[in-house]
């Protein structure tokens, strides 16, 4: 959990306020340091938010004296080390509770499975969920604050702003520079001075059966960053915008999406999915609170997972055969974060 401690006053906050409310001055960031387990109690009673009973809360305390709750299904010890595993395998899934501060979810989601390797000269792709022209509230789209939160952090990570791309293109009627404008990205893009890219403009490389973005496919990291949805295969669906429009429709009347999403997969090794799962859609369309970011190097395990956690009526073609018992999970386990949160 990170703390925030201004340098003057010395006071310490939970959540990243923009200056001291006392002293007008800047907070620090505090170091992350060895955590122990100095309270613990086994709640038996469920709760709409919480149905999966027994399940454990703990009290955590770091070196610095600060301290906050913690959902476990695991149960410890009072005075015992706290620690969260990492995995680094390309199939794994990371999931982290969002609280107060989306770029501090996201970057523990990725740390959780290996982290981003990002040097001064790393050419980085960023590719949000675009699907609609409609207000951020919808979340139709990846939201502006989950794009301004991972920008924020690539930069913090010593990304260079002019090495940064934001790209995507529309299948269909309605130009993507329209649905980027009513979705609020394009205001974030202006802010942060990232030209935004459509990808049909640029050139497409043949590899295999696909005709690929030449901007995909040049770049040292692209980041899946996907608004996740209930009955989708949210992740998997975004990279089909990697695709020239004509290809992707020729591959769909051949194939399924399941099979176009198997066989894109390998090549494109430098794509990591960053899923937004703090207000997600339902299949009536309204948001409900999730509270969670995920993170993995597949699409397909991630939407499997986040599908999970929602307990999502239908599972959608593309990810009904993958087995919950193949993927590694790390961060929080699925019985710590699932609710039905269709029903709500």
């Amino acid at each position: 959990m990170i703390f925030y401690q201004c340098s003057q006053c010395k006071r310490r906050w939970q959540y990243p306020l923009a200056e001291c409310p006392y002293c007008l001055i800047s907070l620090d960031k505090m170091p992350e340091g060895a955590v122990k387990v100095c309270g613990a109690a086994k709640v038996n009673i469920p709760t709409l938010f919480h149905p999966n009973t027994p399940y454990n809360v703990l009290v955590l305390k770091d070196d610095a004296g600060n301290c906050w709750g913690h959902k476990s299904e695991k149960e410890y010890q009072i005075g015992a080390e706290f620690a969260v595993d990492k995995n680094n395998d390309s199939g794994a899934v990371a999931v982290w509770r969002v609280k107060y501060d989306q770029k501090e979810a996201i970057g523990k989601a990725l740390d959780l499975i290996g982290g981003i390797n990002i040097g001064a000269d790393a050419k980085i792709v960023v590719l949000p969920a675009l699907e609609k022209a409609s207000h951020s509230y919808f979340r139709d789209n990846t939201s502006p604050e989950f794009l301004a939160a991972a920008l924020e952090l690539l930069l913090e990570k010593g990304a260079k702003i002019e090495n940064i791309a934001v790209a995507q293109q529309s299948f269909g009627d309605l130009p993507v520079g329209a649905m980027a404008q009513k979705s609020g990205l394009l205001a974030v893009c202006q802010k942060f001075g990232i030209a935004p890219m459509d990808l049909a403009a640029g050139e497409f490389v043949k590899t295999g059966q696909f005709e690929i973005s030449q901007t995909i496919l040049g770049a040292d990291i692209v980041i899946n960053l996907v608004m996740e949805k209930m009955g989708r295969a949210s992740a998997c669906e975004n990279i089909f915008f990697v695709l020239k429009k004509e290809n992707y429709e020729a591959q769909a009347y051949l194939s399924s999406k399941a099979d176009i999403a198997a066989a894109l997969a390998p090549l494109l090794e430098n794509m990591i999915v960053v899923g937004e799962a703090e207000f997600v859609p339902r299949s009536n369309k309204l948001a409900v609170f999730l509270g969670l970011a995920l993170a993995s190097k597949s699409a397909a395990n991630s939407d499997r997972i986040f599908n999970e956690i929602a307990q999502s009526f239908k599972l959608p073609e593309i990810i009904k055969n993958i087995s919950l018992e193949n993927i590694p999970l790390v961060g929080r386990t699925i019985k710590e974060v699932q609710y039905q949160a269709e029903i709500f």
